[in-house]
């Protein structure tokens, strides 16, 4: 179970290191552009619309960089989901084998202590599903949330005097 965590951990990890390294390159090429732009500008008017332009890019891009790591953290989340369901449904399965085997050897009279016991567990198996729905949705409700304020960071904003 050890390794089943560790691998989804250390690619999670590995894609991390990836994204910050692409984002670091792509930091200073924009910002080395951005300067050269800056110095063959004459115009302070043209100057400003290539700091605002610059500015929502970043924005866009800081968006961008939410969302990929947001997705890496999904996706590990939904491995470590899967190795945790799969040891569950095996800990759930030995219990059963257990109770059964109790409830075969169970004295007389014990029958509404082996009914409570099923009870309990079955308790248990449906609290899990309830669990691993709201996670699921809490998720879903959380990516819709960054492609929403994706779609707002894309948006065009005007500029000039026709904007007032």
């Amino acid at each position: 179970m050890f390794f089943a965590l560790a691998k989804p951990a250390f690619e999670s990890f590995e894609a991390t290191i990836a994204l910050n390294m692409q984002t670091a390159r792509s930091a200073i090429a924009d910002n080395e552009a951005a300067l050269k732009s800056a110095l063959q500008s004459g115009n302070p008017v043209e100057l400003f619309t290539q700091q605002l332009n610059a500015s929502q890019q970043a924005a866009s891009k800081a968006m961008s960089y939410g969302r990929k790591l947001f997705d890496i953290a999904a996706h590990t989340h939904s491995e470590w989901t899967q190795v945790a369901q799969a040891q569950t449904e095996r800990q759930e399965q030995c219990v059963k084998a257990l109770a059964e085997r109790f409830s075969q050897g169970a004295p007389a009279g014990a029958e509404p202590f082996v009914a409570a016991m099923n009870s309990t567990f079955s308790a248990f198996g449906t609290a899990a599903d309830s669990v691993r729905t709201m996670t699921r949705q809490a998720i879903q409700a959380a990516q819709g949330r960054f492609d929403m304020a994706a779609a707002a960071t894309k948006r065009p904003t005007q500029t000039g005097p026709s904007a007032n």
